[in-house]
């Protein structure tokens, strides 16, 4: 059990026109919780994973908190410089301080707290959106994808899209890989396995690659041998 709380809104962002928001968290429990609210940047490493790093290019008040039950606590954000060329992204972790353990039935005492890492987007100055899909491929069944944020700004991945049809065209696969956000500047790999009944039909394989802001597509003629 951990102490029921809220956050809205989940994600901020801010720039040149909006340089400071406010997050408020309710508490739902019965009893005050408390809080502790720590900036990081965020960034993503050559395979596409989330980084973290102290930082204090975000000014945010408080860093310690407490909510009565019923009632909301303001956590006021701002940044130090918003007229960027290229997004900045950022992390305000907002972390439950241990309070009062609560009992289970048999006499078993537990506490799990909660964190939860609210993005902050500093938009650029001239937001370009670009996606490169460097490299789509069919090997020994399995399909690879890499894909590169171009743009200046980051990407929510709505889905990635593989479809495989026969020498007919009728479709005989159909995947759709997930993913949440890829940041400016990153490139990532996607793989996943066609079943080698499935795969031994297909004559072309479709991509479709969907973002909150494009949609990019590919298309890749295959034979027997990239299934086997």
């Amino acid at each position: 059990m951990a102490g029921e709380f809220s956050v809205n809104p989940i994600r901020l962002d801010l720039g040149a026109s909006v340089r400071s928001g406010v997050i408020a968290i309710k508490n739902e429990d019965k009893q005050k919780l408390g809080f502790q609210i720590e900036a990081k940047e965020w960034t993503q490493d050559a395979g596409g994973k989330d980084q973290y790093a102290d930082t204090n290019a975000l000014i945010f008040f408080p860093k310690i908190m407490s909510v009565e039950p019923g009632e909301e606590g303001l956590i006021r954000v701002g940044a130090r410089v918003a007229a960027v060329p290229a997004e900045k992204t950022y992390r305000l972790f907002i972390e439950e301080l241990p309070g009062a353990t609560k009992k289970l039935e048999g006499g078993a005492q537990i506490n799990v707290l909660i964190r939860f890492g609210a993005p902050v987007f500093i938009a650029p100055l001239k937001p370009q959106d670009s996606l490169d899909i460097e490299s789509f491929s069919l090997a020994k069944g399995t399909v690879t994808v890499s894909a590169k944020n171009t743009g200046n700004r980051h990407q929510v991945v709505r889905g990635i899209e593989l479809k495989g049809t026969d020498a007919g065209g009728s479709e005989v696969y159909a995947l759709t890989l997930a993913d949440r956000y890829l940041l400016t500047g990153t490139a990532k790999a996607y793989t996943t396995a066609i079943p080698a009944d499935q795969c031994a039909k297909i004559t072309r394989l479709s991509l479709e690659f969907k973002t909150d802001k494009l949609n990019v597509a590919r298309t890749l003629d295959v034979t027997r041998a990239m299934c086997s």
